[in-house]
Parts: C-alpha cells; sequence; structure tokens
C-alpha cells in the first residue's frame, strides 16, 4: 500500500509539472501561426524532406543544400538526424509549387523531466549530492519541492539524511544540475519506484518498447496504469506513437522489464525556448526585452550572437533600436531567456504576403 501511495504521490507532481508545460505549448502555437514558421511532428520522411502533422493539417516540406539544421546534442547536423516523431519548427517560404521550402530546422526536445534514484551522499544548503548507478548526481530543491519522507508529516529537506535512499521526479536544471520537483525517502530495505525516461521504439499489446540511456526496456501496461497524455481526455495506450518520448513510474518485473504505474507522454518544449519574435521594448546593456502577443521575454547576447540589420554592413547590437521587430534564434538560458545566437532585424515596411516570408539562405549558421 506504501508503495503504491508513493508512486501514485510522484504521477501527481509529474502530472501537474507536464501539465503546465502542455499548457504552454498549447498557448505558443496559435500565436505562432502569425509568424513565418510551422511547427509539427514528423510523420513520414524521405530524400527531399518530411511530412508534418500540425494543428492546421499536414504540412509538406522539402529541403536542399542550403537548409540549415538544429539538432540538440548533435554537431554538424542534417536531415538523416532527423527522426519520425521529431517535433519540429521549420522556418523557410512557399516554392513554386506551393511547398514549404526549409531555410532553418530545429528540432524540439521534450521537456526535460527524469528521474533520479539513488544515495544521499552530502546535503549543503539546498543541495544534495546523490549517489546513483550512473554516477555522482547534483540535485537542487526550492520552495516548491514537494518531500515525502516516511512517518513525517509536512516534511522538509531538513527531514532528509545523509545515508538516505531516495527516488526524486526532476527538472533538468542549468549545467548539470536537476531541480527535484519531487522527493521521496525510501523505506529501509525497499527497492522504491523505478523511473525510466525514453523514446518509444514499438507499441504493441499492453505493452511499450522504449529506448533509455540503459538501452531497449520492455515497458507493459495493465489496468491500473494511470496513462496521461497533453490534451487527451482518458487516453489509452493508442495515444502513444512511434518516435514520441515518455517518462514511465513503475516497477521491476525481469531484466529490462517494467510494469507501469505511471506513463506520461513527455509534451516538446515550448519553441519560445528557442525562438522568439517580436517587438524590442528595452534593451539593458547586452540584453533584449521583447514583446510578443502574450508575453515578454528576455533576450541575452555574447560575442558568439550574430545579426542581421536591413542596410547595415558587419551589425552589431548597437544597430538594435527600442521599437524594432525581431526574431531570435538561440538556444535556453537562465530563467528562462534565450540566449541568441542569431538576431534578424525586420524594419521593412508590411510587403505583399509573398514577399513577407522568411529567407535566411544567406545568412550565417544560427545556432
Amino acid at each position: 500500500m506504501k508503495t503504491r501511495t508513493k508512486l501514485l504521490c510522484m504521477a501527481l507532481a509529474v502530472l501537474l509539472l507536464l501539465t503546465v508545460a502542455a499548457t504552454a505549448t498549447a498557448q505558443e502555437s496559435t500565436a505562432a501561426q502569425r509568424r513565418p514558421r510551422v511547427q509539427g511532428r514528423i510523420e513520414t520522411k524521405s530524400e527531399t524532406g518530411f511530412t508534418l502533422s500540425t494543428k492546421q493539417g499536414p504540412v509538406t516540406v522539402v529541403v536542399d543544400a542550403d537548409t540549415r539544421y538544429r539538432v540538440p546534442g548533435v554537431q554538424d547536423p542534417s536531415l538523416a538526424h532527423l527522426h519520425i516523431g521529431d517535433t519540429v519548427v521549420v522556418l523557410g517560404r512557399r516554392n513554386e509549387a506551393d511547398q514549404l521550402l526549409a531555410r532553418l530546422v530545429g528540432v524540439l526536445p521534450p521537456v526535460p523531466v527524469g528521474g533520479i534514484k539513488g544515495e544521499v551522499k552530502a546535503i549543503d544548503g539546498p543541495a544534495l549530492t546523490i549517489a546513483t548507478d550512473l554516477g555522482d548526481k547534483a540535485l537542487t530543491t526550492n520552495q516548491d519541492t514537494k518531500f515525502r519522507v516516511p512517518g513525517v508529516e509536512n516534511p522538509t529537506l531538513s527531514d532528509v539524511k545523509v545515508g538516505d535512499h531516495i527516488a526524486a521526479v526532476v527538472e533538468k536544471g542549468q549545467g548539470d544540475s536537476w531541480l527535484a520537483k519531487m522527493l521521496a525517502v525510501l523505506p529501509e530495505g525497499t527497492p522504491g519506484p523505478t523511473i525510466l525516461r525514453g523514446r518509444v521504439a514499438r507499441v504493441g499489446p499492453g505493452l511499450l518498447q522504449v529506448n533509455a540511456r540503459q538501452g531497449m526496456v520492455t515497458v507493459t501496461i495493465a489496468a491500473m496504469t494511470h496513462i496521461y497524455v497533453p490534451n487527451v481526455n482518458n487516453p489509452a495506450p493508442s495515444n502513444i506513437r512511434v518516435g514520441e518520448w515518455v517518462l514511465v513510474v513503475g516497477h521491476r518485473t525481469g531484466p529490462r522489464r517494467i510494469e507501469a504505474r505511471f506513463l506520461a507522454l513527455l509534451p516538446p518544449m515550448s519553441a519560445h525556448r528557442f525562438i522568439i519574435s517580436g517587438e524590442v521594448t528595452g534593451i539593458e546593456g547586452a540584453s533584449l526585452t521583447v514583446q510578443d502577443p502574450t508575453d515578454a521575454h528576455s533576450i541575452l547576447t555574447d560575442q558568439q550572437t550574430r545579426y542581421h540589420v536591413p542596410g547595415v554592413e558587419q551589425p552589431t547590437l548597437a544597430d538594435i533600436q527600442v521599437g524594432d521587430h525581431i526574431l531570435a534564434l538561440g538556444q535556453p538560458a537562465e530563467g528562462k531567456s534565450l540566449l541568441a545566437r542569431l538576431i534578424i532585424v525586420r524594419r521593412a515596411p508590411e510587403p505583399s504576403p509573398k514577399q513577407s516570408e522568411l529567407d535566411i539562405t544567406n545568412l550565417p549558421t544560427p545556432l
């Protein structure tokens, strides 16, 4: 009973975290339609491009020698590094056949939610060092972290001791650190839940095969398995497809086999973590504040940031003005800001729809 309660608590923590992420993604998709980009899931792929499923229907994307790619963790990516199931953002323009000719394709990774299980080696303020099967992990906590400690009502970090065995639902932080959303101290002598994060390689009757860091794992789905799929009521295993990322909380039933108590499909990270378009409302030092139709965003720059400003050779940050409309591409930075690798300034008056399509064929590699 205690194990079931513990699994349910972890499931609720994951559910809350994923609901917030899915809501942010859904809110963004509507505003994104007004910009020169398309976001969707790769359903089919060929030597000349791929087909996306989007909220507005299928979109055919073609690529050529000038198409550039961004794939997390891959240097010099190409079309070969895109896979069925990837969620991507495509920037480009319509060609003569009315297809979307991609100038930039960026793969959106899943929300950085996972699990850590191991022994507490050290506690330093809000930070812990956890010894795991994959080495020591740095784990931080904050005021929102939920704790579960056997026999303790309303536990806090002070109830966690060096030597305790813990299981935590975590979100990737800066560098090599992880932020604990929920941390449970495991009763002495119990193995505790198994937490697995990976990509679905096969969907079968009552099971998934998941390609995780540990290798291929078979996940069985029982009647008592709680399934979470963003924006789907009463989801079933059929709502999970090959290529999608999942988080599994359950217990081992054999070598590389897990029976799931909680199975969650991980939504992609918000495209705003990589691409921001809007009006510059403030400039302070090396950072910009940009307002889009729904929110204000912080854009950071450094020596590697490149710029494209109409009519300016070798532009710099000094050539950007408050009131400019920009498109910034980059990578997530601290505090949900964006570290820009390319900033495109758009000052021309509103042209015809054909002319307003973005063409970055001759721009430097942004990411």
